[in-house]
């Protein structure tokens, strides 16, 4: 009897490391066509970009899933090309399609896909903080037809952009912080980040056309800022260039949100991989589809924070970057 417990123990042990081990079991796809809708306050990147669009990055993570256009997926774009009031339209049009599920790009997106539907299921690509913007009430527990993947991991994150902006230019006291109207995020938090380093933050109204980030900028000039952070908000990201050439235009040093500022020639920025948002919320819908609740699953966070730097834009500024900054670049854009 003692054998037969044995062997039936290890016959139990090894339906268990296989169960963890295997890979997920996937539904049928050749059964039906599903349809994801895609919901984005921004413009759809230019054809020339689009290699290295996040959107891009969501698609592959699909297709790694099973899911292929074509073939048994239907993907739903719309874009608000900037136009807030535009949201809650396009957010109609898409539940209008009745998709299995709809990615939300930004809190902005998810909120006027939430006023639209209470049943299809919502994920989140890319808000900054799902509960302070009222998205779920608690990452763990979205207690809704609402998941998906945030881009911060706690508001500390925009207090480590301060601290890398002091020890690339320690004689910054005034930084002005460009805000919009998108972001509903209370800035007390930064303001406390900023005091904690002897830092000063002028905060902007909320800018939004093009004159406003001119007007913005020189009016924080007159008030002495002597550096600038640019969180990603959606405005921000949008106007992502001309911000980057009026920082450059009133010579000042910049750290920015995601490397894309970087890349159009900002200074330097610390931030998630936004194509690794968009990959996860991938998988997220991959589990939806495949029947798990939205409910049931948890709103992640990123875990990997990328430092990228620009040494050009700094040389024009009459800039060097510390070794210490170098030693931590992620990339170094040259």
């Amino acid at each position: 009897m003692t054998t037969a417990l044995c062997r039936a123990g290890r016959v139990l042990l090894t339906m268990l490391l296989l169960a963890a081990t295997s890979p997920p079991v996937l539904p049928d796809q050749s059964a039906r066509t599903y349809r994801i809708a895609f919901l984005a306050f921004g413009a759809r990147p230019p054809s020339h970009s689009q290699a290295a669009s996040p959107l891009t990055a969501f698609r592959h993570a699909l297709s790694e899933l099973g899911y292929v256009e074509g073939r048994n997926l239907v993907l739903e774009e719309r874009w608000a090309e900037g136009r807030l009031k535009r949201l809650s339209l396009l957010a109609e049009e898409l539940v209008a399609t009745e998709p299995d599920a709809i990615v939300a790009a930004g809190a902005g997106a998810t909120r006027a896909v939430m006023r639209a539907t209470g049943t299809v299921p919502i994920v989140i690509a890319g808000a900054a903080d799902p509960v302070a913007e009222g998205l779920v009430p608690s990452l763990a527990h979205p207690d809704a037809n609402v998941t998906g993947v945030s881009v911060l991991a706690g508001r500390e994150i925009e207090g480590k952009r301060l601290e890398l902006l002091q020890e690339t230019v320690p004689s910054v006291t005034r930084v002005a912080v460009i805000l919009d109207s998108t972001s509903r995020l209370d800035p007390a938090p930064l303001q406390e980040a900023g005091l904690a380093l002897g830092m000063e933050l002028l905060l902007s109204g909320e800018t939004e056309s093009p004159d406003e980030f001119e007007d913005t900028f020189s009016e924080m000039v007159r008030e002495g800022a002597q550096a600038v952070y640019a969180p990603e908000t959606p405005i921000n990201a949008l106007q992502r260039r001309l911000i980057v050439d009026l920082a450059a235009k009133h010579r000042l040093p910049a750290i920015y949100g995601s490397r894309e500022f970087v890349e159009a020639g900002g200074l330097m920025a610390y931030g998630p991989d936004f194509s690794e948002i968009f990959r996860r919320a991938a998988v997220y819908v991959g589990k939806i589809l495949g029947g798990t609740p939205p409910n049931k699953l948890a709103v992640e966070q990123p875990i990997h924070f990328e430092l990228v730097i620009n040494t050009r834009t700094a040389r024009s500024l009459g800039l060097t970057f510390p070794p210490t900054i170098l030693i931590r670049a992620d990339q170094v854009v040259r």
